[in-house]
């Protein structure tokens, strides 16, 4: 017959509490992620919605499932007060090494998320912003700035054959250039002697 004692009844129980509260943060931190997730979001409606290798409309006031007035996307490598001026907000946040999504409503920050793609540590899908970056002619893009009512983008999905399996490349880019903010200098090619 067993001996019951209540220190060991009373540990078995916290230590179950304990276990339950956990899972249950874990469950909803990752439901809660991939709900405000935009980069995911990003993925699943085009997974959706678009053909593989054919540029597709996509209206981001579908994929986001909070209010918003303006979406900005900056590319990676400007200050900290540049990122802020471009956005008209003090930002707490580090800002300087990754690529950024931010959501403003009434001149206030509602979402953010910087994202930062390396080819060898990203898994299988990736979100390429289209800047412009070394076209013959043009300005390159510094960054994009969209309100909700001039939302739609163009999404390419791209599957390529990566080592030993695939990866799913999601380009992103403007439908028309008033959502685009350009630098100042013209890319020209290097001439060849």
């Amino acid at each position: 017959m067993m001996d019951f004692h209540p220190k060991n009844y009373l540990s078995g129980r916290k230590s179950i509490l304990v276990t339950l509260f956990i899972i249950s943060f874990s469950v909803f931190y990752f439901y809660t992620y991939k709900q405000i997730n935009i980069v995911e979001k990003i993925f699943d409606y085009t997974d959706k919605h678009c053909h593989v290798n054919e540029e597709c409309v996509v209206n981001m006031a579908n994929v986001t499932s909070f209010e918003w007035d303006y979406m900005y996307l900056i590319d990676s490598g400007f200050e900290h007060k540049r990122v802020e001026s471009f956005v008209n907000l003090k930002l707490d946040m580090n800002l300087e090494f990754s690529q950024h999504i931010i959501f403003t409503k009434d001149n206030k920050l509602v979402h953010h998320e910087g994202y930062f793609y390396y080819p060898d540590t990203s898994g299988r899908k990736a979100l390429l912003l289209n800047f412009d970056d070394f076209k013959n002619g043009i300005k390159p893009i510094k960054y994009y700035v969209m309100s909700k009512d001039n939302a739609k983008v163009l999404i390419k999905k791209e599957i390529v054959p990566n080592f030993q399996d695939y990866r799913d490349y999601y380009w992103f880019s403007y439908t028309n250039e008033n959502q685009a903010v350009r630098g100042d200098v013209i890319y020209q090619e290097p001439t060849k002697n």
